[in-house]
């Protein structure tokens, strides 16, 4: 653990879409050094690390892991390349901020899980969405028992088509499920604060697959909890180019005395009791460079948790309870809605 006043020196891995976010937030952190990148691809490499005037670039992430005086690193490498780098910095005693999700396979996931355990250093996944205001107020609302207790979720998060087709082509590799879905289920599973022990999903193929990408154009689930909770989770990532918003989003709870409606593309939360209706519509968007943002909060909570000690909001024990979940839906939506059961116990 270092002292409250220093600063903690970063490397990140990957500077593609999800790692230049990482580099402006690091940027923007009085108690962050960005000292390292690392991307294979050296043009996109050369111009992030110039523009962040980032004095050490690396093509191999193992040689910037072999840097001492490197402490922490963010990961935001594609969703099936994870293991490897995370194993990586965790055995070689580095702080790991992991962009969401942690794995796709339960293999993987319990792999990172175990080395985060062994490693004593501070390990989070990215799951920036519990820094929102929406769910942030919104657990607070829930917590307080003004709305009474959780009973159902109705979640939908979806993607413009050019995100699995020409931002990030090989999604191909992961599923709508890691990719996006997991934010949902993360937060009904803080919000409910259960696990979940029984799933069943289906999708369908179409338009992606006309485009010769091998992936989902969309899913649906059901998520049963063990308190009892049901979540209905919707999934996809075919809208046209020019919808208004690259992501679409609705977290609709339903509790025994209230709702709370979170609507991401109006930026309104509405919570809702027998005594009273209340509206508020705080500003959207990740607000990268501003410390108001909750993107910058969600990173600027690692570095805090990694320069004090403190156990991380999203641990590796959410990352692996996680992972389960989406590994379960996916395998139930390959055969056609069979139900998969979970332990939570395991």
């Amino acid at each position: 653990m270092k002292s409250r006043n220093s600063d903690l020196k970063f490397g990140v891995i990957g500077v593609g879409w999800q790692g230049q976010a990482h580099l402006q937030t690091l940027s923007a952190n009085p108690l962050a050094e960005l000292s390292a990148v690392c991307d294979i691809e050296e043009q996109r490499l050369k111009q992030q690390a110039d523009a962040f005037d980032v004095p050490l670039r690396f093509t191999d992430f193992n040689d910037l892991l072999a840097r001492d005086d490197i402490e922490a690193v963010v990961i935001a490498l594609p969703d099936h390349l994870h293991r490897e780098s995370t194993l990586s910095a965790l055995s070689a005693g580095k702080h790991v901020l992991l962009e969401k999700p942690m794995a796709v396979s339960v293999e993987d996931a319990l792999a990172i899980r175990n080395a985060a355990r062994r490693s004593g250093t501070c390990f989070m996944i990215n799951l920036t969405n519990r820094w929102m205001y929406s769910f942030s107020k919104g657990k607070e609302i829930l917590d307080s028992g003004q709305v009474g207790e959780l009973r159902y979720v109705y979640a939908r998060m979806t993607n413009r088509i050019q995100v699995p087709t020409k931002l990030l082509p090989w999604l191909h590799h992961s599923h709508p499920a890691h990719w996006i879905g997991v934010h949902r289920l993360d937060i009904a599973r803080w919000w409910s604060g259960s696990e979940v022990v029984r799933v069943r999903g289906v999708q369908r193929y179409g338009v992606l697959r006309d485009m010769n990408y091998d992936a989902p154009d969309f899913f649906q689930a059901i998520i049963e909890f063990q308190n009892g909770v049901v979540m209905s989770l919707e999934v996809h990532w075919i809208l046209p180019q020019n919808y208004p918003v690259p992501v679409d989003s609705k977290f609709y709870a339903l509790c025994s005395r209230g709702v709370i409606d979170i609507d991401r593309v109006r930026s309104e939360l509405m919570s809702v009791s027998s005594d009273s209706v209340t509206i508020s519509t705080p500003i959207a968007g990740p607000t990268l460079d501003q410390q108001n943002g909750f993107v910058y909060a969600a990173s600027r909570h690692f570095v805090d948790c990694a320069l004090t000690g403190k156990k991380p909001l999203v641990d590796a024990e959410d990352g692996l309870a996680l992972t389960r979940v989406l590994c379960a839906v996916v395998e139930s939506c390959k055969n056609d809605g069979k139900v998969v059961e979970l332990n939570p116990d395991e």
